[in-house]
């Protein structure tokens, strides 16, 4: 099956047996036609959507064009398409805030989460890997067993502590969310967070020692009070909000019976799969609201509501 989830298929060759190369990492960004997203708190510079228009595109900037920034703002490698290499560079602390950031004068700051419908899928896969890099570098400032202060190393793709001589490397989060069916309808929950009336998958990140299977049976007992069996992997899709792989899977419900932890999730509904179909084609309802197409949650009850 062809992975449906945004955020995936990222065109990108990573050249990770090159970046290790400090030489290989100044070609690129000397390459005159090098590609580079800016970023101001993690969100990209896009192109202004027109008014009443649903698309928009990624503004890329040659290195010379971020040239006035210090050397301390490293731009990270990203990989290349085909001999074209890309790079992200985190600007955020030339401003305090997005209109007066650096570029706002050609384009607008624009959060993946609002504008990750309405760019071309392979761009948001590029600048979900660049979002998801600068966040980690921003955090992983220090050693986290000396103190020391690290550096970038390998084009950004991982940190180094000199004088101890430790590596760290991106930090990667596995979530596994899960849609338990029972005969005809499926299993949803509601975070306290969501939209009025938005209903979407039970998830929950991965435990230690745990498989993806065994955190997706211990998460929805312990949410929502109802055994699992026959768990099966669907899809995943990297999220970078920050760093979460999130793991999709239909399972098998013993039951309709439920016992809501509302200390994890507000509420939880059984939903027939016609009234998913009629959400899914497009009927508005003010009851039953589920995620965005690009979020994994859709793409399972999509894969389900649809077989």
């Amino acid at each position: 099956m062809k992975n449906p989830n945004y955020f995936t298929g990222n065109p990108l060759n990573r050249a990770s047996d090159k970046r290790k190369d400090p030489e290989f990492i100044a070609a690129q960004l000397a390459h005159e036609a090098a590609q580079m997203a800016v970023y101001w708190r993690g969100m990209p510079l896009l192109q202004r959507p027109a008014e009443n228009e649903r698309e928009t595109k990624t503004i890329w900037l040659s290195p010379g064009a971020v040239s006035q920034f210090p050397r301390a703002l490293t731009p990270i490698f990203l990989g290349l398409n085909g001999a074209i290499p890309y790079f992200a560079l985190d600007v955020s602390a030339s401003a305090q805030d997005p209109e007066s950031a650096p570029f706002s004068d050609i384009g607008v700051y624009g959060h993946l989460r609002e504008f990750g419908m309405i760019l071309p899928k392979d761009e948001l896969a590029i600048l979900g890997h660049g979002a998801w890099l600068i966040d980690w570098h921003r955090r992983t400032l220090f050693c986290a067993q000396t103190g020391e202060a690290m550096e970038s190393a390998e084009g950004g793709a991982k940190r180094v502590a000199p004088k101890a001589e430790k590596e760290y490397f991106p930090r990667i989060d596995p979530v596994a969310i899960v849609l338990p069916i029972h005969e005809d309808a499926c299993l949803l929950g509601r975070s306290p967070h969501f939209p009025p009336n938005m209903y979407s998958a039970l998830a929950g990140f991965l435990e230690p020692g745990e498989t993806l299977e065994e955190c997706a049976v211990r998460e929805i007992k312990e949410e929502v009070g109802v055994t699992i069996t026959d768990v099966h992997y669907q899809f995943s899709q990297p999220w970078p909000f920050p760093c979460s792989l999130m793991t999709g899977f239909l399972a098998s419900a013993a039951s309709r019976e439920l016992e809501i932890d509302k200390q994890e999730i507000e509420d939880a509904i059984w939903v027939p799969k016609g009234e998913i179909l009629k959400v899914l084609n497009g009927e508005r309802r003010e009851d039953l609201w589920v995620p965005p197409k690009y979020a994994i949650a859709r793409q399972l009850l999509e894969v389900w509501a649809r077989s």
